[in-house]
């Protein structure tokens, strides 16, 4: 890492201890003979930069710490900044919910690259991943936060000039929360759904706003409400009959808001259950242009609605969403996906290409916050770090508004410190070429290749006759060229490189073994290829594991771990299968032999995504 010596003069002292951290892990040092440094509180963002100097006028503090980014810049020349930013705050939300939770130090990492790229807003979105001291069960074995973490992560975020912005769920979503038999039933409507009306569900809530009072400083605060699918359809239906959602979201955000106002809280809410109660379909995106008056009605103008759009990829799509928003009279945010949430890699190009018509619209009405959101859908198999390049993209969007592939190239390397390549070509572990995507959803080939079954390819008649050989291996070779003093990219390189490996033999493994003919030598060819195959799964595994051990907690791994060692598994008996075939002791292997239909094809050829591990390897019910 090149090290960059500043002198800094009558800094104000809100940039000290932020420039202390980027000095203990970024590449930055205080020093005698360096970069002279000097920075004010402005009304705007603006920067000059010469040979041995850098003088900085900032709005907040993560915008001095973009200014400092540019002083590493590979190849570094006078600049004179003055443009300002799109958007009041550009920020990420983290997602510690879906079986990973991020250590403390890797949310350090996260927040010190942000800075870096000058993002002022953070949130970590945790379910039940945070300590409330009167319900042991909540987050138990899940690798919650403590009170103490989460204070830290709050001090450190705000030396940084990021304001910590805790992200929690009040009503849905809190499946993992209230499966316990410990719980008191009555807070339960289904089985991630808390009863609307219920005395005691308020005192459950409160319980949770004491714990995040306890331990952050800002007060917004996200409380969730999303995709409240059976809202009222559980045991509410049958004490209190059937109430119309937009209703039962009133009574609760009401009662909801009013309690965190008790805690100094001002919160926010994602907005699609307003959305879907004016759905003819009960969809977020298929609203009429004039939402019913009733559904305006039940918002509150005090509580600003949290748009989220990950999907479409035109600017009419997301203006007109954004105009039907703004007839609640709410503050509005946007907040865009980096599509990290469909398999061991993301969804790049998705990223790219649903995230900047949006960009656009927001920036064109007047949006004053966005956010990237990294989600970890079906067991967190993307490793968070990986979505640096997507956090990026949503920075020089807000800043310059230069989002081409070399821009980005520049300033991710002057703000991650590592080579841009590693992460703007993750990608291409889905073949995104080879996939005409059916909906607006992308085909995530490396999930359901990963885990496809040797004996039972669920995907065969999908893929016959498409030209995968050579890909992975091209990966491999790429991704073990990339090194990191840093363990944590380190390790993901490694991950990256094992898994090319892993789904380059896997393509040869489903090209060849549905071939191999009782007492043929390419029987006892496959017999080895199995064997290659479940050794490479090892390896994979056993790099997944050091991965997964240099980003998150160890909670939640046993996931992982227990799906690749299943897959070892498979190819193991695979191998005996093989040899019993070329010895002679079957005829043939039926679950490869037998007619496969197409599962994830239209008539057209079109591709579906295949998103869960449970779809990928049986058809019968896991």
């Amino acid at each position: 890492m090149k090290l960059v010596v500043l002198s800094p003069s009558s800094l104000p002292e809100e940039l000290l201890a932020g420039l202390g951290h980027l000095c203990e892990s970024e590449g930055f040092a205080v020093g005698e003979g360096g970069i002279a440094v000097t920075a004010r509180r402005a009304g705007r963002f603006a920067f000059r930069l010469e040979e041995n100097s850098l003088e900085v006028e900032y709005r907040v503090p993560a915008e001095f710490f973009r200014a400092l980014s540019y002083l590493k810049q590979p190849s570094r020349q006078p600049l004179a900044w003055k443009q300002q930013p799109a958007f009041a705050e550009v920020g990420a939300m983290l997602d510690c919910s879906r079986n990973a939770v991020l250590t403390p130090d890797t949310v350090k990492l996260m927040l010190r690259k942000m800075a870096l790229m000058g993002m002022s807003v953070a949130m970590l979105y945790t379910e039940d991943t945070y300590e409330i001291p009167q319900q042991p069960y909540f987050g138990y074995l899940r690798g919650r936060y403590t009170q103490q973490q989460l204070r830290e992560l709050d001090r450190y975020a705000a030396d940084l000039g990021i304001e910590l912005i805790p992200c929690i769920q009040t009503l849905a979503h809190l499946e993992r929360a209230l499966h316990w038999p410990q719980n008191d039933p009555d807070l339960r409507d289904t089985e991630d759904c808390l009863m609307v009306g219920e005395e005691k569900v308020y005192a459950y809530i409160e319980q949770m706003f004491q714990a995040v009072r306890a331990c952050f400083h800002t007060q917004r605060i996200h409380i969730g409400m999303d995709e409240a699918w059976s809202l009222g359809l559980g045991n509410f239906r049958f004490k209190n009959g059937i109430v119309p959602a937009w209703e039962l979201m009133n009574r609760h955000l009401s009662r909801v808001a009013a309690l965190a106002q008790k805690y100094n809280f001002a919160p926010m809410i994602w907005s699609d259950m307003y959305l879907r109660a004016a759905s003819p379909t009960g969809g977020y995106y298929d609203v009429p242009d004039q939402l019913p008056q009733p559904v305006l009605d039940a918002a509150l103008p005090d509580v600003p609605l949290v748009y989220w759009d990950y999907y479409h990829m035109d600017r009419a799509s997301y203006r007109k969403l954004f105009d039907v928003h703004e007839q609640f009279g709410a503050p509005v945010l946007f907040a865009g996906g980096l599509w990290s949430w469909v398999g061991p890699v993301p969804a790049v190009e998705k990223m790219r290409s649903a995230s900047l018509p949006g960009l656009e619209e927001a920036r064109d009405h007047h949006i004053s916050t966005v956010l990237a959101t990294a989600w970890g859908d079906n067991g967190a198999e993307c490793p968070l770090p990986a979505i640096l390049y997507g956090l990026q993209l949503y920075a020089e969007f807000t800043y310059t508004g230069d989002t081409s592939p070399s821009a980005l190239a520049s300033r991710f390397e002057s703000c991650v410190g590592e080579p841009c390549e590693a992460f703007s070509r993750l990608g291409e572990f889905d073949l995104p070429a080879l996939f005409a995507p059916v909906s607006d959803d992308p085909v995530n080939f490396s999930k359901f290749l990963l885990y496809q079954d040797p004996l039972l390819p669920l995907f065969q008649a999908d893929c016959e006759g498409l030209a995968l050989s050579g890909r992975y291996e091209s990966l491999q070779r790429l991704y073990h060229g990339f090194t990191s003093q840093e363990p944590r990219f380190e390790a993901m390189y490694r991950f990256y490189e094992q898994l090319a490996g892993l789904l380059a033999l896997k393509v040869q493994w489903f090209l060849q073994a549905p071939a191999a003919r009782c007492q043929s030598p390419q029987a006892a060819q496959m017999a080895a290829l199995a064997h290659a195959c479940a050794r490479q799964c090892e390896s994979c595994r056993a790099a997944w594991g050091r991965l997964w051990e240099a980003v998150n907690k160890p909670f939640g791994y046993e996931v992982i771990d227990l799906r690749m060692a299943g897959l070892t598994g498979r190819f193991r008996t695979a191998e005996v299968q093989m040899q019993r075939l070329h010895q002679g002791e079957i005829d043939e292997i039926e679950t490869l032999a037998c007619p496969k239909l197409r599962c994830l094809t239209n008539a057209d050829g079109k591709f579906r995504g295949c998103y869960s591990w449970g779809e990928c390897i049986s058809a019968c019910r896991i």
